[in-house]
């Protein structure tokens, strides 16, 4: 039978659902502005530079990076930024930037890898399967010199020990469907095989080995315990060599790697688009320039479109069409997340970064199957700036679609060597992966947007090529990225009026969206997801304060709507007892940046890679969130006010159900490596704006 009490609630509710004004960008920025952004604008102008991009095999710190480096700097000479410049950082593989330790850089000089039949003793080749002047993706990543002429066995993952039995690899090549540096300390190193080629599949999505001929771009570690080398194949190449295997034929193969780790430098590009009167706070753009040739989604393309962002506005400026933007808009390429960790640890003030937006992967045309999404970040930062937008999301959206339907629209967004097709972005709040976590992580709290393609089922293969990405899409990341910024970096008083009420009628949908979600949970888990549900609200309001004065009038009215709200969805706890922990923890100002960088773990390098994977924490999952987000956010929550119950239903209100043992056994090891520290015991402030 239904309750009565709450079947009115639900009809309150979805009354006010219905009488809800449906919101358009253009009641918060002028519709002259937009339309002289999408003008200029340029699909095909981001598709120009992304085609030069990828001719450029992008390691880390390499001749190649460097290269592109120079296209970026000489791009942003042309279009006439300010304060371009290239940045420099160690990679040494000896320092430690925040949590990241610097990777050296990875120098290849040769590396082949050629089938071989012998005649009268000598060795004839007979074909070529990897090349790293040709097709560098062959060569897994950090790889080093070796030269050997051996024979293949098929060790399959290679991650179980009846896969080795009555096999003999010492001094052979191994064949894996697993990454090289999953096998290499087993095969490579207690065994002693000679090296590895493997044809570990394209990234797990619905197209997951459909396409047996890509390669996929190879990893081994750049502080690596056994020297070893790895080269890459398809997955049509490695079925043909089982047949002959399982057939009975020995396969030869000569293997020459010339290849080393030395000390250089990070280089990264950067400019910007200088501020007046509030030039000391930065609205920021971040992609990540790394990756194996060709990599034109990933990211190529997010590098591209913020390139063309800042050739969009400079050029407005220019003309005189648009006045320079109060705060300072910075923009910057750098490697994939280490990039980010070394730049903002060393930054002489991170806090004059009110926003950052970052790109990657946002051009794959329909051939990618690519779905285009805008992540506005995780409960632990909360800001107005989510909402901005997914709202810009929506009217792109919206606009698309009508257009692709036939109808005559002011904002159709598309290039004429582009697509036509109709944006459907999804609107995300924590999606993880890229420079984005780092900008947000705990240490830092820097809110923004990510803007991304997810899924692609060409990602770090030799099929991520320039043909695959629509300058109509560039046309629309850029778009976004360019209409989001310009608003923020002018952002002032007589802006609040218009986001409070943009957050007032978010908050109404997210509230039915809540009561739709807690229906399914007890009346204790209900009852304290509601509650963290409207303190994340009052801090969204409060998320304007780094941009502008709250007036006492907009302030109080934002939080009567809200208090209002709350009582209407309010739910009793029920009175039982359950015992909370209340041990309270703060970072250690000392320890800078995520606990994962890439390419190095400060978490398992201090923990311990057996200890970290008997973490139940780290080995959670629900079908809001996945391991690493409970895990990141479990950390970020730490604040020296929540206690540990109150980041368990933080944790619970954003991602799902999560024991209160597993967040507490999480926390214990951050204490135990010097990461977290407790604090008094303080009372319950979950719900603290």
């Amino acid at each position: 039978m239904i309750n009565k009490r709450w079947l009115h609630r639900y009809i309150v509710l979805a009354l006010l659902m219905s009488g809800a004004a449906t919101a358009d960008i253009r009641e918060l920025i002028d519709e002259d502005l937009l339309k002289q952004i999408a003008a200029e604008t340029s699909g095909e102008a981001a598709k120009r530079n992304l085609d030069t991009l990828t001719l450029q095999h992008r390691m880390r710190a390499s001749s190649q990076f460097e290269t592109a480096t120079q296209h970026i700097i000489q791009q942003l000479n042309h279009y006439g930024l300010d304060e371009i410049d290239v940045l420099e950082f160690d990679a040494d593989g000896e320092r430690m930037y925040g949590t990241q330790k610097s990777r050296p850089v990875w120098n290849v000089r040769f590396a082949q890898l050629w089938e071989v039949r012998n005649e009268d003793g000598k060795n004839i080749r007979v074909r070529k399967l990897g090349d790293w002047d040709s097709v560098p993706l062959t060569l897994a990543q950090d790889s080093l010199s070796a030269d050997v002429t051996t024979s293949l066995v098929d060790i399959g993952t290679g991650m179980q020990d009846d896969e080795y039995q009555g096999k003999d690899i010492k001094g052979k090549l191994v064949l894996t469907s697993s990454q090289p540096g999953a096998v290499v300390e087993r095969a490579v190193g207690e065994l002693g095989a000679a090296g590895i080629i493997s044809y570990a599949p394209n990234q797990k999505s619905a197209w997951w080995k459909e396409d047996d001929r890509l390669v996929r771009w190879g990893h081994l570690s750049a502080f690596p315990v056994t020297k070893s080398f790895g080269f890459m194949i398809s997955l049509g190449e490695a079925r043909a060599l089982q047949q002959r295997m399982a057939a009975g034929e020995e396969i030869l193969f000569h293997a020459k790697v010339d290849a080393d780790h030395e000390k250089g430098k990070f280089r990264f590009a950067t400019a910007a688009i200088g501020g007046t009167d509030k030039s000391d706070e930065d609205i920021h753009f971040t992609c990540h320039l790394d990756h194996p040739r060709p990599g034109a989604n990933d990211n190529a393309s997010g590098c591209v479109a913020i390139l063309e962002v800042a050739r969009t506005l400079s050029s407005l400026i220019n003309e005189g069409i648009l006045p320079r933007p109060a705060r300072t808009i910075r923009f910057l390429w750098p490697a994939e997340i280490e990039g980010s960790i070394m730049y903002l640890s060393e930054h002489a003030d991170p806090s004059r970064i009110k926003a950052n937006i970052h790109m990657d992967m946002v051009g794959g045309a329909p051939v990618t199957k690519a779905v285009f999404r805008i992540s506005g970040g995780p409960y632990s930062v909360p800001s107005f700036i989510s909402d901005l937008g997914h709202e810009i999301g929506h009217f792109v959206n919206d606009q698309t679609k009508r257009f692709a339907d036939g109808e005559a629209v002011e904002f159709p967004l598309y290039s004429p060597e582009g697509g036509k097709e109709p944006q459907l972005a999804l609107m995300e709040g924590l999606d993880m992966g890229s420079d984005h976590d780092v900008f947000f992580e705990g240490t830092w709290r820097i809110p923004g947007l990510y803007l991304h393609d997810w899924p692609d089922r060409y990602i770090h293969t030799n099929y991520d090529v320039a043909a695959n990405i629509d300058p109509t899409k560039l046309k629309r990341a850029a778009f976004i990225g360019a209409v989001s910024a310009w608003y923020l970096a002018n952002f002032s008083a007589d802006d609040v009026p218009g986001v409070m009420s943009l957050l007032k009628r978010n908050a109404l949908q997210r509230s039915a969206e809540l009561m739709e979600r807690r229906m399914g949970l007890p009346a204790i888990e209900a009852a304290a997801v509601t509650k963290t549900h409207f303190a994340l609200e009052r801090r969204k309001v409060h998320s304007v304060e780094p941009f502008a004065a709250l007036a006492d009038n907009e302030h109080q009215g934002a939080v009567a709507y809200l208090d209002k709200l709350q009582d209407l969805l309010a739910t009793p706890e029920p009175r039982i007892y359950i015992e909370r922990n209340n041990t309270t923890y703060e970072r250690n100002p000392d320890v800078e940046g995520p606990m994962h960088g890439f390419g190095f773990s400060y978490l398992e390098d201090r923990l311990g890679r057996e200890e970290l994977a008997s973490l139940a924490l780290q080995n959670h999952g629900t079908r809001y969130g996945g391991s690493g987000m409970f895990t990141y956010e479990a950390l970020n929550f730490v604040d020296g006010k929540r206690t540990v119950s109150d980041i368990r239903d933080w944790l619970v209100a954003e991602m799902g159900e999560v024991g209160v043992e597993a967040v507490a056994e999480y926390l214990q090891a951050l204490e135990s490596i010097g990461v977290i520290r407790r604090v008094a015991a303080q009372a319950d402030t979950a719900d603290a704006p």
